[in-house]
């Protein structure tokens, strides 16, 4: 599910515990938190990171995740990795 907020930030549904919320678009890459449902706190950040050319996982310190949300964060950076290969081939 994809949804706009009243800011303007893109947000996308990750399920029972997590979205994902667009926090920032640079020229080429976007920059993504985790953020909470239930407590509206950032959990993470996921990012372009140029020496692996790929979007990559920053956890904020003192955070636990299931295997549940893992597997949601990891198919959402697989799919930003897709589109910007799909981006970058055109």
């Amino acid at each position: 599910m994809v949804m706009k907020n009243q800011h303007t930030r893109l947000i996308i549904d990750g399920g029972k515990w997590i979205y994902f919320e667009r926090t920032e678009e640079k020229v080429k890459t976007q920059v993504w938190d985790v953020i909470n449902k239930s407590s509206e706190e950032p959990l993470a950040r996921i990012e372009w990171y140029f020496p692996w050319r790929q979007y990559v996982f920053y956890p904020e310190p003192e955070t636990v995740y299931n295997d549940g949300c893992l597997e949601t964060i990891i198919a959402f950076i697989k799919r930003l990795n897709k589109e910007k290969k799909i981006l970058r081939e055109n």
